[in-house]
């Protein structure tokens, strides 16, 4: 009762995002905070300019034809960025060719990350079936947290999942994001797999895989 009551003091819809330069702007932002801030040390100061500008691009995993955001009283307050796993295997290259591209001088820092990050990289990529859809990124702004909206994307997720004929849901999310891991719990994902544990920067990253069929419904 208390969730339908604080979304309905929102005008909320999700909407599809456009290859709009203010788009891309809140694409960057979120991203950041959906991936803790990783792009920062695979692109240096080039990490706005790398993701807006492969947002603005299609055919790639991170085109704005993948993403969704959801608006609260025409804000942007959230985003959704997910796609089917057939679709990223076939963009794989595409999707390596724009980093380097827009990387730039940054590509050596770019080599030398994702080098140390490979084994997160192949967990990602190789655990993946061809009719998941993977949720690549969801993210709320800290000012709309706690109302649910997590919720509203997460259909939103299952919608797109029936439109492109996908039968399961899957997600990769940080194994220390308690409070992450048992909101998807609660959404019906099972962790099936864990990477290895990778440091980074001194700290420790590692994800959990976490899956859900499509005919659970949300």
């Amino acid at each position: 009762m208390f969730l339908r009551w604080a979304i309905g003091q929102f005008n909320m819809n999700v909407l599809p995002a456009y290859s709009r330069i203010d788009h891309a702007r809140h694409f960057f932002q979120l991203a950041q905070m959906a991936s803790d801030d990783l792009f920062a040390p695979l692109f240096g100061a080039r990490s706005a300019a790398v993701l807006e500008s492969m947002f603005l691009a299609a055919d790639n995993d991170f085109s704005h034809l993948n993403t969704r955001f959801l608006l609260a009283d025409e804000e942007i307050a959230g985003l959704l960025h997910a796609y089917p796993a057939r679709y990223a295997k076939a963009n794989s290259q595409r999707t390596l060719w724009l980093m380097l591209r827009y990387a730039r001088l940054e590509i050596f820092r770019f080599f030398m990350l994702a080098f140390a990050l490979r084994d997160i990289f192949a967990f990602m990529d190789d655990r993946l079936e061809s009719d998941d859809l993977y949720i690549a990124m969801l993210a709320i702004y800290p000012e709309f947290r706690g109302r649910g909206f997590s919720k509203a994307l997460l259909t939103q997720a299952h919608q797109l999942a029936l439109e492109r004929s996908c039968s399961r849901l899957a997600l990769d999310v940080d194994k220390r994001n308690t409070i992450a891991r048992a909101a998807y719990r609660s959404a019906g994902f099972t962790p099936v797999a864990e990477s290895k544990d990778v440091k980074l920067n001194g700290e420790s990253l590692q994800l959990l895989r976490m899956v859900k069929p499509v005919g659970l419904g949300v």
